[in-house]
């Protein structure tokens, strides 16, 4: 027994020693737990951007609109009134869904003739997708019998009369850029997008750390070779390899795992270009910074989990607290992500990605810039904290 608290003893020395784990244990988990709180405060998905075309604009048609309006788990967005509005917003995300009104709604009505009130939704992101359709089915269920018992009041019809009649209105339903609900296609690619990411910095964050807990690092620093080329020589294995493994795991996606991968292979590939050129030079320059090894892997790991939760990949953006929305909208992936979703399960062009490329080519000039041109001088070793392959004294039992 006292060996066992004699070990316990200098576990909890080195604990309160080094701030790192110390964090790591107590702190981390409250900062994730209250950010993941905050990322899913909203709880339930209400207004949902909503675009309505109404081709009948009858005081029958005002009503289905007005049933929209009063509810609310929808939004109705009055920018879109044609059906060219409903598509431009469905790409470039201004609505998730629409509701369009045939142009002999009134008429048809009128006659007793079956009338269908078509309604389209978002399926790229399952969180919506599954969300609107059971709110479409709400509202026009609740109009149905609504009208139905509305026309019927004055009326004394037969049991058979009525059923009849409340056949009458009905609507179709089509799913947009992903109609099977495919998980796969809805969160698969952000795994990979993250893994690639993670593994990338890892695996650049390790290469100067090791040089310094080898005692080599000091060769690189004398010798008469331009930062540059240091860069270029320590980065180039890295930026192959991570493009490798980003071309064969969307093989592996598209192949395997049936995921909807479509868009330009150009910009599929220009995208893995830039996000992969960023990874490496951001890891580069944590290596050069952190003094050691272990410090590296602590914080790489510490940012994947709430880097993916957040960034809107799987859950939107839209209902994101506006400070976190802005804080990853300083990391690359957030963009990547969004980009690449565009791009592969909407199928869009250029111009819906634009955005993207743009902010993703400034952030791999900033971070390639600060690779090339890292301080090419020797930072003194750590008096505190752990170090790798070191000699840190074991806690006295005096402390």
């Amino acid at each position: 027994m006292k060996q066992i608290l004699n070990i316990a003893h200098y576990e909890i020395m080195h604990i309160f020693r080094e701030r790192v784990l110390l964090a790591i244990l107590f702190i981390v988990p409250l900062l994730y737990a209250s950010m993941f709180g905050m990322v899913y405060v909203s709880a339930i998905l209400q207004h949902v951007p909503l675009g309505i075309v109404d081709l009948d604009h009858s005081q029958e048609s005002r009503a289905v609109v007005s049933a929209f309006e009063n509810t609310s788990n929808f939004k109705v967005i009055p920018q879109v009134s044609t059906y060219a509005d409903l598509e431009a917003g469905m790409k470039n995300g201004l609505v998730r869904a629409g509701v369009v009104i045939p142009a002999d709604y009134s008429q048809k009505l009128a006659q007793h003739q079956l009338t269908q009130i078509l309604t389209v939704y978002d399926g790229s992101n399952l969180i919506y997708g599954f969300n609107t359709r059971k709110y479409f089915q709400q509202v026009l269920n609740t109009f149905s019998a609504e009208h139905t018992a509305s026309y019927l009041s004055g009326l004394g019809m037969t049991k058979q009369e009525i059923t009849n009649v409340m056949d009458m209105v009905s609507y179709s339903m089509e799913v947009w850029y992903n109609p099977t609900f495919s998980y796969a296609t809805f969160i698969f690619m952000g795994l990979v997008l993250m893994i690639i990411q993670q593994i990338g910095l890892l695996g650049i964050g390790l290469t100067v750390t090791r040089e310094k807990e080898e005692n080599s690092w000091l060769q690189f620093l004398c010798a008469a070779v331009p930062q540059w080329k240091i860069f270029m020589g320590k980065a180039l294995p890295y930026f192959i390899a991570n493009f490798f493994n980003y071309g064969l795991l969307l093989w592996i996606a598209a192949r395997f795992v049936n995921v909807k991968i479509e868009g330009s292979v150009g910009l599929i590939l220009l995208l893995g270009l830039l996000f992969d050129l960023i990874i490496i030079s951001a890891g580069f320059i944590v290596s050069v910074y952190f003094p050691n090894s272990l410090l590296v892997t602590r914080y790489l790991m510490l940012i994947s989990v709430p880097i993916f939760v957040a960034s809107g990949y799987s859950w939107p953006s839209t209902h994101i607290p506006v400070a976190i929305n802005m804080l990853l909208r300083t990391m690359p992936y957030t963009w990547m992500a969004e980009g690449f979703r565009l791009l592969t399960v909407k199928n869009l062009s250029f111009a819906y990605i634009a955005d993207k490329i743009m902010v993703l080519i400034l952030m791999a000039a900033a971070t390639t810039f600060f690779a090339l041109t890292f301080p090419k001088r020797r930072k003194p070793p750590a008096q505190i904290g752990t170090a790798v392959n070191s000699a840190l004294d074991l806690p006295n039992k005096n402390l």
